[in-house]
């Protein structure tokens, strides 16, 4: 789990084996709020143990609260490309969970899959990675959503969560130089003025 320090005041409240939960205040809202760093186990053994836990701590958690990581899990059919068709039983877990807590995936932008691996030819991808948020996490950033980074040294991607709305504001135009500003004696000199200007980095 990684955060801007400039930007949240962050603080470990507990350590578990597959979880780290984590105290946050964010000084515009101005409000605290728990995220968990899950990563859930793919042995089938040992997901009934683990998905009761998060439930449990559903009951105390008086917080707004944000769920992100590995959770091994899909949540919709389209949450998988390639390999073999599931029943619609493999999605049980990951929606009961989500119903039982009021909450709710958070919109992805961009390539929905986080997981890929290479069986019998065929390359696999599926959505393992995911934010799920509370309702009251919701209210408190109604703009949720997350991106995807790049596939590098791990089979799976990192997720990158944002609590504004950038994402909807206009992209700025590139700058284009025109060639008419030539005939201005004025712009002839800023241009001369900025290439003398010392510059130091790239």
């Amino acid at each position: 789990m990684l955060w801007c320090n400039k930007s949240i005041h962050a603080s470990v409240l507990l350590k578990e084996q597959r979880a780290i939960h984590m105290l946050l205040y964010d000084p515009v809202c101005p409000q605290m709020s728990v995220v968990s760093g899950i990563y859930a186990p793919a042995q089938v053994h040992q997901k009934p143990s683990f998905w009761t836990h998060p439930k449990d701590l559903n009951g105390v958690m008086d917080s707004p609260w944000c769920l992100i990581g590995d959770f091994n899990e899909l949540e919709h059919a389209n949450d998988k490309r390639g390999g073999r068709i599931l029943s619609p039983s493999h999605f049980d877990k990951i929606n009961s969970f989500q119903n039982g807590i009021h909450g709710s995936s958070v919109k992805c932008i961009g390539s929905p899959f986080t997981w890929k691996k290479r069986l019998h030819m065929h390359l696999i991808y599926e959505r393992l990675d995911r934010a799920i948020i509370r309702e009251d996490w919701g209210q408190l950033y109604p703009h949720t959503y997350i991106t995807h980074g790049c596939f590098t040294c791990s089979d799976h991607c990192p997720i990158i969560l944002t609590t504004d709305s950038r994402v909807d504001r206009p992209k700025a135009h590139p700058f284009r130089y025109q060639n008419f500003w030539s005939q201005y004696p004025e712009s002839t000199k800023r241009i001369r003025n900025s290439w003398q200007t010392a510059v130091y980095g790239t």
